[in-house]
């Protein structure tokens, strides 16, 4: 028994479409775009209750404003460390440089953040950095403003130190997260 098999293109018809006669039978073939699998991300998580929605769609919104401040935070500490590579006896100079530009540029807009989404952003600058906030003002700051301004968040019922815990507690942000990085929301 002998097969043979002819493979040639007839005519392309438009982009991506292309008639190929194979073993005397005519198939259309067309390219299509790679499909990209996302693993665990749903469009929404499965709730208990109808409080839990709210939440999540409340989350949702404070996510998408904080986090951009957060993805800015990131982007400067990574040029500052830069700056001091090249200069270490200019870490002060360049700290100052920094914050004094943050200030000046987003000092309004982040002073109008609620509560919620201040704490929000620390999260969400330790998930950007590796850092807490304790730990970045300790590194730019020093141990004693750090250690004051820990303090003055504790008296209001707050910390510096929050970790960020993809896995656990931080659920949600993370998912919500993920969902704006692949552009679903």
């Amino acid at each position: 028994m002998t097969f043979s098999i002819v493979f040639f293109t007839i005519k392309s018809f438009s982009q991506g479409y292309r008639l190929e006669i194979i073993n005397g039978d005519s198939i259309l073939f067309f390219d299509m775009p790679a499909v990209v699998i996302k693993p665990g991300i749903k469009k929404l998580p499965k709730f208990k209750n109808k409080k839990e929605v709210i939440k999540y769609n409340r989350l949702t919104r404070y996510v998408k404003k904080v986090y951009p401040y957060a993805q800015l935070a990131s982007q400067k500490l990574k040029e500052c460390e830069e700056e001091i590579k090249r200069d270490p006896e200019s870490r002060k100079k360049a700290m100052r440089k920094v914050e004094k530009a943050l200030r000046k540029r987003y000092g309004s807009a982040l002073k109008k953040l609620t509560v919620k989404q201040g704490k929000l952003l620390l999260l969400l600058i330790d998930r950007q950095t590796g850092l807490t906030t304790f730990e970045l003002v300790q590194e730019l700051r020093g141990s004693f403003n750090a250690s004051m301004y820990q303090g003055i968040a504790v008296l209001f019922g707050h910390s510096l130190k929050l970790n960020y815990e993809p896995n656990g507690k931080d659920w949600m942000i993370e998912d919500i997260i993920r969902k704006i990085e692949y552009g679903i929301i």
